[in-house]
């Protein structure tokens, strides 16, 4: 049984147009939890959609591809942060409803990746971990459409989709100092100009600042976003000698890592010490105690980032730079308590 624009309509109980816009990638045109149920509805009924394909000329491979750095931590697999794979996870289901494929390539060197991406023919590329304008010369030798995940590279020529890093910093720092923390600190992968990292931390240095505390530049500690470097991460912080009391860890994994480990070690949280990650992954809440963190939506950003890229495909190369930034959160759970009195001399 071949299954109709019609039958998904009647099953969710919305108009046909709605769900033409849906799987035509239109989502400025349909509420975003209308958008959810009719994907969902598309996938339980069966549905295979071609319209987006047949818009595709022929000359088109109809491949997407999806480039990535991986973590420099040679213990861990190329997937090994959970927000890596949850994108990639989101990406593939939005791209298999439009028809298309989705090829993966790890690769640290984001300008010559042009080689990759041509030699499968791909009408697109999504990438994730650039930085900043480093990518232009990519830009320069593949003359199809490229939509950067979290870059902010002031280039014209970079379509963007991102989250607001400084505002999520922003909510980390407010917490840890409305809780009455002033000797703090800050964990994550370096703070490379126009990176992430850097953003979320001068958001939280900012929101320290009003609450007139300051982040000792000795409080930083670089750490790549993994399990097995969030375990070295929580040993180093149950030594007696650091006395911080309450920490943002720029990626949950990392900070469920530390968390394992401070357990470990007899050190209480968020007694003794008070910890806010960043993504709100699933492990954030299947820790004990459940993670206090940031979230970041990121379905929503895989399906924007797929609706901007299926928008530059059909209208290439007549198009303008899209830039799309979306909101974060504070997910208070368990990790953020007041500090610990002073130990009496």
């Amino acid at each position: 049984m071949v299954v109709r624009l019609q039958d998904i309509a009647d099953e969710v109980g919305v108009s046909k147009m709605t769900v033409s816009n849906v799987l035509n990638g239109h989502a400025d045109r349909v509420a975003a939890a209308t958008y959810e149920r009719v994907l969902r509805a598309a996938d339980r009924l069966g549905y295979v959609p071609n319209a987006q394909a047949r818009s595709l000329s022929a000359r088109r491979s109809r491949i997407i591809s999806f480039v990535f750095t991986p973590p420099a931590d040679p213990r861990g697999h190329a997937l090994a942060n959970p927000h890596d794979a949850a994108f990639v996870g989101e990406l593939e289901r939005h791209l298999a409803y439009h028809g298309l494929t989705l090829m993966v390539r790890a690769h640290r060197e984001v300008a010559r990746t042009s080689d990759n991406l041509r030699s499968w023919n791909a009408d697109g590329a999504i990438m994730l971990h650039s930085y900043g304008d480093e990518v232009l010369p990519l830009l320069d030798s593949y003359d199809k459409p490229v939509v950067f995940v979290d870059n902010y590279g002031t280039s014209p020529r970079i379509h963007s989709v991102g989250i607001d890093d400084h505002l999520g910093g922003y909510l980390a720092g407010q917490r840890l100092a409305a809780a009455g923390h002033t000797e703090v600190g800050f964990a994550g992968p370096p703070l490379t100009p126009d990176g992430v990292i850097a953003r979320r931390y001068q958001g939280f240095v900012d929101a320290l600042a009003e609450h007139g505390v300051r982040l000792d530049p000795r409080n930083v500690v670089e750490q790549v976003a993994e399990y097995e470097a969030g375990l070295d991460f929580g040993r180093w912080l149950a030594r007696p000698t650091n006395h911080c009391t309450g920490w943002f860890i720029t990626a949950d994994i990392l900070a469920v890592g530390a968390l394992k480990e401070l357990g470990r070690h007899g050190v209480r949280v968020p007694r003794d010490i008070s910890l806010i990650g960043f993504d709100d992954s699933p492990v954030s809440h299947q820790c004990t105690p459940e993670l206090t963190t940031v979230r970041q939506d990121i379905r929503a950003k895989v399906r924007v980032a797929t609706e901007m890229l299926l928008d530059l495909i059909a209208r290439w190369p007549d198009v303008e730079p899209q830039r799309i930034t979306l909101g974060v959160s504070l997910v208070d759970r368990e990790t953020v308590g007041p500090p610990p009195p002073p130990c009496p001399r």
